[in-house]
């Protein structure tokens, strides 16, 4: 049961939403609207292994590198 982050395009909140299936409709917590879309959500991950391991940021804020895959991310931020 993932939680979506979503815009509401009748009063402009953004929120996020626990669903429990795709099919169920959502609405606005502020003004009951159904005319949301969902976004996408920035996230973090961090890589396991040794000390220096990639991380890096993906979303909407995302720099256009798709991920690091080496021990210095500089190239992409």
């Amino acid at each position: 049961m993932p939680i979506y982050e979503y815009y509401c395009e009748s009063c402009d909140d953004q929120f996020e939403i626990l669903v429990f299936r795709s099919s169920d409709p959502v609405g606005c917590p502020t003004c009951n609207t159904e005319k949301v879309k969902r976004v996408l959500s920035v996230f973090g991950f961090k890589s396991g292994g040794d000390k220096g391991a990639a991380s890096s940021r993906m979303g909407s804020g995302a720099s256009g590198c798709s991920g690091c895959v080496a021990t210095n991310c500089s190239s992409c931020h």
